[in-house]
């Protein structure tokens, strides 16, 4: 470690022992060093009290080895030589942000405040909102390089054994090197890399956490990041918003079905357009379809080229309102999309029908109120697309039936994906 900047290495000597300090000045509160370690020091006649004063921290302990010492000082621990034995006591100093608004789960009543980076404030959140004495923690390490903290959060006489032991089982199996996001951590939490759908909710809101707490799930906190995992998750988890609970019953209903009518609209209608202009325009009534038609005569492109094309432009639009700078995304965005519309329909690109199609397909997407679903769901367009552009409606249906089954067929911890209750 001689040759890292930021190793240090310090010996301390009074009037009757001696003592040397190793840690790392990145990590380690140099403040609390000097308050909590050296300034004692000098104060303690013997070494005997002062190791007897070390034992008294909450986090000390006595490594076993040298690779232990040395996983300690990572963490932010000081090791400190004392009489032959190594002691050491954590002096860790982590820059977070104070508790700040949610800002990717957005919600017009209720709590704003969002989860911490540092995992003993998201403690803190939840423990004041679910003040069950049932609530267990418990502390895990993944990845070989990056060790992250990991924190399981569970009602114990809510949550299944069995699910529990699972996921325990999962934690243990990671190979990852780095572990830095709830992202990353659920692609190694899930055996099949090929899966489109998210198996684990990620959250943002300690709301959320506490009432999926409440509902027997486990709650994975992350050291670093100030977003947690919630699993066994289910298809329809996704779909319910911390607003719904606020609402009347019959209000509340009715938002959750405008949801569903969105999922319907974004991931059909472009499959449906395609399959009725091509194939099937006798679907339509004759005035609708001669509109369609009418406004079609000048596209040189067959219905499948033209909506690829401007699904395609609005994943554009979107990666580009989330990669620009906040201060020009959304004027840039919005100005290019328009002027995308207006200059395609006036070249002869598309159709004019074809603008509202994609137009309700792009807001549908953003109804569904987790992102890591209406991500899935972008994908999901894309195979229907293919089918309809070769089979037509028989395409569709085909594409519908075989999603449903593969959703059937996923399960989240052992629990079955599209499970009501």
């Amino acid at each position: 470690m001689n040759k890292n900047e930021d190793f240090a290495r310090r010996d301390f000597e009074n009037r009757n022992f001696a003592i040397r300090f190793y840690y790392l000045t990145s990590v380690c509160s140099e403040d609390d060093i000097f308050d909590k370690l050296i300034t004692p020091f000098y104060q303690t006649d013997t070494s005997d009290d002062f190791a007897r004063y070390l034992q008294s921290f909450p986090d000390w302990s006595r490594p076993s080895g040298e690779a232990e010492a040395t996983e300690r000082m990572l963490d932010g621990y000081v090791l400190i030589l004392l009489n032959g034995t190594m002691l050491s006591v954590c002096m860790k100093s982590f820059q977070s942000r104070t508790v700040s608004e949610s800002t990717e789960e957005n919600i017009l009543q209720g709590p704003k405040d969002s989860l911490n980076e540092n995992i003993k404030i998201s403690i803190n959140m939840i423990r004041s909102r679910y003040k069950s004495e049932s609530l267990r923690m418990e502390s895990h390490l993944a990845g070989s390089k990056s060790k992250i903290k990991l924190m399981l959060l569970f009602d114990e006489q809510l949550t299944d054994n069995g699910t529990l032991a699972e996921l325990k089982d999962r934690l243990a199996k990671v190979q990852a090197d780095l572990v830095q996001s709830a992202g990353q951590l659920q692609k190694c939490l899930i055996h099949n890399r090929f899966n489109l759908f998210p198996l684990f909710m990620t959250t943002e809101r300690p709301d959320r956490v506490v009432k999926n707490l409440s509902e027997g799930k486990i709650v994975i906190l992350i050291e670093g990041s100030s977003w947690a995992l919630i699993g066994p998750a289910t298809f329809f988890d996704f779909f319910k918003s911390m607003d719904d609970p606020v609402h009347l019953p019959i209000i509340s209903k009715f938002m959750v079905c405008i949801r569903y009518v969105a999922l319907l609209i974004t991931l059909v209608l472009p499959a449906l357009y395609i399959s009725i202009i091509s194939y099937s325009p006798d679907l339509l009534k004759v005035q609708f379809a001669l509109l369609v038609a009418g406004s079609r005569m000048s596209v040189p492109f067959p219905s499948y080229v033209e909506i690829m094309f401007m699904l395609i432009m609005t994943e554009f639009l979107i990666e580009a309102s989330i990669r620009l700078p906040k201060t020009i995304s959304p004027t840039a965005t919005t100005v290019g999309g328009l002027i995308l519309g207006q200059a395609a329909t006036e070249a002869g690109l598309v159709a004019e029908v074809m603008i509202i199609v994609i137009s309700a397909v792009a807001i549908s997407n953003f109804v569904i109120p987790v992102n890591s679903m209406h991500q899935a769901i972008r994908v999901i367009r894309y195979p229907l697309v293919i089918l309809a552009s070769f089979l037509g409606t028989v395409g569709v249906v085909i594409g519908i039936l075989a999603l449903m089954a593969y959703l059937c067929n996923l399960r989240s911890l052992g629990k079955p994906y599209m499970k009501l209750l």
